[in-house]
């Protein structure tokens, strides 16, 4: 009855899978990352750090954090811009740079056109029309004899649809004195549009960076003609790319993922064992095909130091096995009950309800088991077993990773 259980189903035969060390254990390395929060950063990506695997010996996985644009907005706006001109941020990071749309322009140059009658110094009149989300507020700064003479931009206001007119007397405008320096009889002020700025951007393509640099960052524009416009870019993290798959996860928790700040939050995909299990094997007794084969998950108490979860070496008997756990290697007895002594160990099992079972004797095809909340079998039975799902009556499923 000793060593009646094939070696192919513990850990030590893995030869590990392309893109990690596995160091002869069970368990799985990490396939990918799924990106469930962006947080947010200006002026530098996370770092991300993987659990350490529950297996002993297991080889923690590691990553590279990548970013792309979420928004921006315009620090400077610039002069010379149109509607849906493409700005291109310079030196903002490592990687493919992103691109935003012009969304939104603003007042940037206006000369006067008519100094009208009964405006003041100080004056100010809002200019509005259906091509304007937010309103031009201009100031008049000198007059004679109520004659305007100059006037400044109080507001560029926020154009975003439409022709760009050229100037207030033309396309519809409303005129309306907001401020009276002296009265509120201001009439016929009108002004021309000289140049035209950036107010707010869209993001057209989101970039892909392995780095981001903060602050404003002038722009390059397609089609040309726009110059020194600034924006200033919020990044989210959009993916991390795994390089080091790790090895010994029993679960996507156990490869737990977190980030250095900002508020990503990812979920770890395991890489899959194909179910297949390798009758070739190298001259070590490892797998040769390389493929990462499930392996039975003991309990064990190895040193007198507790219960922690271990990696089977070998099987020394019907009962007995050699179990790694992190705190070291010893020869193990199994126990129909939780583990408390040192020198003993555990294997569960599970009916396909769920009901758990530790498992007394294990051979290549079928399993002696004690109940714990299980009721499908009774304690002391011999039953099929299988690491994929458990059939009703039939087999259960043993603890495997």
């Amino acid at each position: 009855m000793a060593r009646s259980l094939n070696k192919k189903y513990f850990g030590n035969r893995n030869v590990g899978t392309a893109g990690s060390s596995d160091n002869a254990i069970g368990g799985q390395g990490v396939a990918s990352v799924t990106i469930t929060g962006e947080g947010t950063y200006t002026s530098a990506l996370p770092t991300a750090t993987f659990s350490a695997p529950d297996l002993p010996s297991g080889v923690r996985a590691t990553g590279v954090v990548h970013g792309h644009a979420l928004s921006a907005v315009a620090t400077a706006a610039g002069t010379g811009y149109n509607l849906n001109d493409v700005l291109t941020p310079t030196g903002s990071g490592t990687g493919t740079a992103s691109t935003f749309t012009v969304t939104g322009l603003t007042v940037v140059a206006i000369t006067l056109k008519s100094g009208g009658t009964a405006n003041d110094v100080g004056d100010e009149f809002v200019y509005n029309n259906s091509n304007f989300a937010v309103a031009l507020r201009v100031r008049v700064t000198a007059s004679t004899a109520g004659v305007a003479t100059a006037v400044a931009i109080v507001d560029g206001g926020r154009f975003v649809t439409g022709t760009l007119p050229g100037a207030t007397d033309a396309g519809g405008f409303t005129r309306v004195q907001v401020v009276a320096a002296t009265d509120n009889n201001g009439q016929g002020l009108e002004v021309n549009f000289t140049a035209w700025g950036v107010s707010t951007v869209a993001v057209a393509n989101q970039g892909n960076y392995t780095a981001i640099s903060g602050g404003a960052k002038a722009t390059t524009v397609a089609p040309t003609g726009g110059s020194d416009a600034t924006l200033t870019i919020t990044y989210g993290v959009s993916g991390l790319e795994v390089s080091e798959k790790g090895s010994g996860y029993t679960s996507a928790a156990d490869a737990a993922v977190t980030f250095s700040a900002g508020g990503a939050a990812g979920t770890s995909v395991l890489t899959t064992d194909s179910g297949n299990i390798s009758t070739t094997t190298d001259t070590q007794g490892q797998n040769a095909t390389n493929n990462q084969e499930n392996a039975i998950v003991p309990y064990a108490n190895t040193t007198g130091a507790g219960s922690k979860i271990g990696d089977i070496v070998r099987q020394v008997g019907a009962r007995r096995f050699k179990v790694k756990t992190a705190d070291g290697t010893a020869v193990c007895q199994l126990k129909g009950s939780a583990v408390s002594a040192q020198g003993e160990m555990t294997i569960t099992a599970t009916d396909s309800a769920g009901g758990t079972y530790f498992v007394t004797k294990i051979g290549g095809r079928k399993a002696t088991l004690t109940r714990g909340t299980g009721t499908q079998f009774a304690t002391d039975t011999a039953v099929q077993w299988t690491f994929g799902s458990a059939t009703e009556g039939v087999t259960v499923k043993i603890a495997n990773a």
